[in-house]
């Protein structure tokens, strides 16, 4: 059996090692992505869709060789900086106007982190989420007719309703 100084060491050299390995886990999932971001220009580039093609090989471009190109230009910093912003903004869809495959990727493991968040949190609250959530009901529903309670006159009283037409005025006694 372990004693608890034992326990403490093990613990301390987890500590350490897990701040290394969370970064090198994110820069492999960035490199896988733009492999796959690379894969699927080729493939859009052989079906003959050309422009989907460039939005994939724009996923393949990060945004600190977009900066070092623009500082190789000549640019100002800043200016390079700006580049660098728009390249990560196309890159990771921000706009909505460069659909890649890049940004699908992310948006797919965001989804699934999301879930799997969402399911250890339920398991360890111990409550049950409806499944289908975004059906729930918030509003009644119009498209349903309402049941039938029979004739009610006070829905089809008008109220009476007086025009004059002229600019006379009338006289008050």
């Amino acid at each position: 059996m372990k004693t608890f100084k034992q326990f403490q060491e093990e613990t301390q050299q987890l500590d350490e090692a897990l701040p290394a390995i969370i970064p090198a886990a994110l820069a492999l999932g960035g490199k896988a992505l733009t492999a796959y971001s690379a894969f699927s220009a080729a493939n859009n580039l052989r079906k003959g869709k050309f422009k989907q093609a460039a939005f994939d090989a724009l996923g393949t471009i990060p945004g600190a060789k977009a900066f070092k190109f623009a500082k190789g230009l000549g640019a100002s910093k800043n200016i390079a900086r700006g580049a660098s912003a728009l390249q990560s903004a196309n890159r990771f869809n921000l706009t909505g106007l460069t659909p890649n495959a890049y940004a699908k990727g992310v948006d797919k493991t965001f989804d699934v982190a999301t879930k799997g968040v969402q399911k250890g949190v339920s398991a360890l609250t111990g409550s049950k989420k409806n499944k289908n959530a975004s059906q729930v009901r918030i509003a009644q529903d119009t498209n349903t007719k309402p049941k039938d309670t029979g004739f009610d006159p006070s829905m089809y009283k008008s109220s009476r309703v007086t025009t004059t037409l002229s600019n006379k005025k009338k006289k008050v006694a």
